[in-house]
């Protein structure tokens, strides 16, 4: 599914990839539902499937990455979200020992793709404890590591992890993009 009205987003990520040291944190910020996670996912796709060319992220959709991320299933990928405990209810955050897991991602190359991806849906989910965990991977980020950290309310996070990203921000999108999607 293409990405609509995210133009700006889209062209400031690719264009932070056309230099030699692109940023390897990305705080998406904006209201819940605007396609923060849509964006991070694709972008994902289009950088495991090794940056096809192209103004969006479409050219990597129908690739071997995009399969395997759809299967859950890329040695490359993680996305970091609230789990079910033992009753199968949600948790209410994202805790420290599912940060933590990372780790062994982190210890490795990337072994199909050029990076690894990390996506973590939503960070304002995170309890302080799973905060400071992630944030010792955002000071010192492993090579070829990039992280996408989705926010509805960013002021909610550390400052710290705030600072050591950059802000991608997401706005609703006008009547007229929406009326051309309906």
């Amino acid at each position: 599914m293409a990405i609509i009205g995210h133009d700006h987003q889209i062209a400031a990520f690719k264009a932070a990839f056309a230099g030699d040291r692109p940023h390897h944190g990305w705080l998406l910020t904006g209201p819940q539902g605007v396609g923060k996670a849509m964006f991070a996912e694709q972008a994902a796709v289009w950088l495991l499937a090794g940056k096809p060319a192209g103004d969006a992220f479409d050219a990597a959709a129908d690739t071997a990455a995009q399969s395997l991320i759809n299967a859950c299933s890329h040695p490359d990928f993680r996305r970091l979200v609230r789990t079910e405990d033992d009753k199968g209810k949600l948790r209410a955050v994202i805790r420290i020992d599912e940060v933590r897991a990372l780790q062994p991602l982190f210890r490795q190359t990337p072994s199909i793709a050029d990076w690894r991806v990390v996506i973590v849906d939503s960070a304002d989910e995170m309890n302080i404890q799973s905060a400071n965990a992630l944030l010792k991977s955002l000071e010192e980020p492993p090579q070829q590591t990039l992280f996408f950290l989705i926010s509805h309310t960013p002021g909610r996070l550390l400052p710290t992890i705030r600072s050591r990203c950059r802000t991608l921000r997401f706005n609703r999108l006008p009547d007229a993009a929406v009326d051309n999607v309906l």
